[in-house]
């Protein structure tokens, strides 16, 4: 009798034990399920409509403390018909820095929109300087903010928005616009039916195309108010202020455009080659079949007199080297070593400095 009781009581111990491994591991699986889902790049989305009716503000989250990450946050602004939404961002501005001058990890985009289109106003990052001020085409505009799971410790940004009557002349007219002259802070913008006479548009362009920058410009134009003309092109006005205006008192950034026109319209860019084609090799293949170059391209001269017969040519050609697999015709379902295919050195020309060229004077 005491050994039946024995035995029954291993066998209950042993039931008992059975059931509670096997219960307790269950929450195991289900913690790591859910940490499974919690990945590093989800991001969190959120989208928001404003009714633009006075001032308001919209910021990243925690300003002006370090923002979260894996963020993609979007507002859109509206306001009433026949307004214009204007933005201002704080000088406290700092995100993540950009790599090779573009913002690709977290960035601040502003976007015009319309019943037929969608304008890309900019897209900025980092914190050297603070975006421009921005007056929307219509009444519709929108922000777009995106941080990705890098932690950068960075203010963000924080915009003020407000709504400003739309820049109607009361005197224009559908049929007749050309013959309004309007006066906006101080400078007066004349249209080409009421400007001076004996000043045609091909003069005025030849008279511009002198200058390299806004100051010297307005100084040829108005020796005695210059000074005051540049510092009106600053004054806050409802009309719409182009994408490269920026808040500043020092130059615009005409100048800016005007000299990376001249810097970078006759540059080496990417260029891609057929290999055999370059090399004139018709009895051997290679692969990659092709492969980038830096080769002079583009136009020059843009703006100067016969700028059409200028060229961009090489001022310095370099022979860099490649490796690429190179086969030659034969066999190649053999087994062992293949014989007719091996890594080798190629070279190909690259144009390390560009020229423009023209016709009408020498090379600069």
């Amino acid at each position: 009798m005491h050994r039946l009781i024995l035995v029954y009581t291993l066998v209950c111990a042993n039931f008992c034990s059975y059931r509670d491994t096997s219960a307790a591991p269950q929450s195991a699986p289900i913690k790591a399920l859910r940490n499974a889902n919690l990945r590093r790049d989800d991001l969190y989305r959120r989208d928001e409509t404003i009714q633009v009716t006075g001032n308001g503000h919209v910021q990243s989250p925690r300003f002006p403390n370090s923002y979260p990450r894996n963020l993609l946050l979007t507002w859109r602004l509206h306001s009433q018909e026949k307004t214009r939404i204007q933005l201002v961002f704080d000088n406290q501005f700092g995100l993540e820095e950009a790599e090779n001058d573009i913002c690709r990890y977290d960035f601040v985009e502003v976007e015009d929109i319309s019943e037929t289109s969608t304008i890309i106003r900019g897209r900025w990052c980092g914190y050297k300087e603070v975006p421009p001020r921005i007056t929307s085409r219509t009444n519709q505009i929108k922000i777009t903010f995106k941080s990705d799971d890098y932690f950068v410790a960075k203010p963000g940004f924080k915009i003020y928005y407000s709504f400003v009557e739309d820049f109607q002349p009361a005197a224009a007219s559908e049929t007749n616009w050309e013959s309004v002259t309007s006066s906006i802070s101080g400078v007066s913008y004349h249209s080409p039916s009421v400007t001076d006479p004996t000043l045609t548009a091909d003069a005025l362009d030849k008279t511009i195309a002198e200058f390299d920058t806004v100051e010297d410009l307005l100084k040829h134009f108005n020796p005695e108010s210059w000074q005051e003309d540049l510092e009106n092109l600053y004054l806050d006005t409802p009309h719409y202020r182009g994408r490269s205006y920026h808040d500043r008192k020092s130059k615009v950034d005409l100048d800016r455009l005007n000299d990376d026109v001249k810097r970078y319209s006759c540059t080496p860019r990417n260029y891609s080659v057929n290999l055999r084609e370059e090399l004139k090799l018709t009895n051997v293949v290679f692969f990659p079949r092709c492969l980038l170059v830096q080769r002079c391209g583009g136009n020059c001269g843009c703006g100067t007199v016969n700028w059409k017969s200028c060229t961009c040519n090489s001022g310095k050609t370099v022979k860099k080297y490649h490796e690429v697999l190179k086969f030659e015709p034969g066999y190649f379902r053999r087994r062992g070593r293949a014989k007719h295919m091996a890594l080798v050195d190629i070279q190909l020309d690259h144009h390390e400095r560009c020229d423009c060229i023209c016709s009408s004077r020498p090379p600069r």
